[in-house]
């Protein structure tokens, strides 16, 4: 049987961002890993689109 754990990463933070991770964490009572796996799958929001009345 063969193990299918998706693989582990290492994403290395200036101490600045892993502050604001680790505060965004504690606000939805999760960890640094929840809160980085929330914003990989918050769909990216569409841009603008200009109305061009010609």
């Amino acid at each position: 049987m063969t193990d299918h754990s998706p693989p582990r990463r290492t994403v290395e933070v200036d101490a600045d961002v892993y502050e604001v991770l680790a505060r965004t964490a504690a606000s939805r009572d999760t960890d640094v890993n929840g809160v980085l796996r929330y914003l990989i799958e918050v769909p990216t929001p569409r841009t603008a689109v200009d109305d061009d009345e010609d």
